[in-house]
């Protein structure tokens, strides 16, 4: 049971530490200075929600929070692809912060319900903290999906790039099937997938943006923003490499875009591994 415990929940803190240090980098360059701020502290609340799932590792095992989150190989890490992808534009990770964070409501309320007491409790506590995160993107889609059409494009374009590769969030978990015998996760990754998939597409209807945007990880189709704003797939099909709905992550696969961030995230560790700060 460690062993399957240890597999949840490094996926879970994985994915917000990494998400956490790609909102970091919005720090002194966001639009204006609230977001500058907002940001900042979004950030800051995903790497202490890291910090406190590291923890419940730490007192599982032989290791400690520090040699968890900056002491493991690239290859050790098991985020999904989306956490790990730069930022691009505003609209890029605006249209993240918001499938991220939905998906992330969708998987702590499941998780309130874990067998593992100290699992269940974290998870009711980060969702509280977690809600104004959602409130935050949420008014933040809503503003720019109801104005000009040049930003409302621009947010369709993002969910064309990433929507996939947030499906990818519930890819199955290492040992996924002990999880589940154990009831650490009371039901299993592809359900709250599709959970997740319904509710995204039901919100996305209500701010007015294409909601058909729902593929299976395995379809073909790829998406591409029109001149008039919808969400079409494109005739050409989709890549043949699974880098097209960021799956991989889950086993410790990523792309190329995570070495430079886990070089500069952990340098400091690496050189000053048995530091007191």
């Amino acid at each position: 049971m460690k062993e399957a415990f240890v597999s949840l929940v490094t996926a879970l803190a994985d994915d917000e530490l990494i998400i956490g240090h790609r909102h970091s980098e919005w720090t002194g360059f966001a639009p204006h200075i609230e977001e500058d701020v907002a940001f900042s502290s979004i950030a800051q609340d995903e790497i202490g929600h890291a910090s406190a799932f590291y923890s419940l590792i730490a007192e599982a095992t032989d290791t400690t929070p520090d040699r968890m989150a900056l002491g493991r190989e690239p290859g050790d890490y098991r985020h999904a692809v989306l956490c790990e992808r730069p930022n691009r534009d505003w609209s890029y990770s605006l249209v993240r912060h918001w499938l991220y964070d939905t998906a992330d409501d969708v998987r702590l309320e499941a998780l309130q319900e874990s067998a593992h007491a100290g699992l269940a409790a974290l998870a009711t506590k980060i969702r509280r903290e977690e809600r104004y995160h959602l409130l935050h993107a949420n008014a933040w889609i809503k503003r720019v999906s109801e104005g000009p059409v040049e930003g409302r494009t621009r947010l369709i374009d993002a969910l064309g790039r990433c929507y996939l590769e947030a499906l990818a969030l519930f890819d199955s978990l290492e040992l996924e099937d002990s999880i589940l015998e154990n009831d650490l996760l009371p039901c299993s990754s592809s359900e709250l997938r599709s959970r997740f998939a319904k509710r995204a597409t039901s919100e996305l209807d209500d701010f007015g943006l294409p909601a058909d945007i729902h593929r299976d990880l395995d379809d073909s189709a790829e998406f591409l923003a029109s001149s008039s704003g919808d969400l079409i797939a494109s005739d050409q099909g989709a890549p043949t490499t699974s880098s097209r709905s960021g799956i991989g992550g889950r086993a410790g696969e990523h792309s190329d875009d995570f070495k430079p961030l886990w070089d500069e995230m952990t340098s400091t560790h690496r050189q000053h591994p048995d530091a007191q700060w």
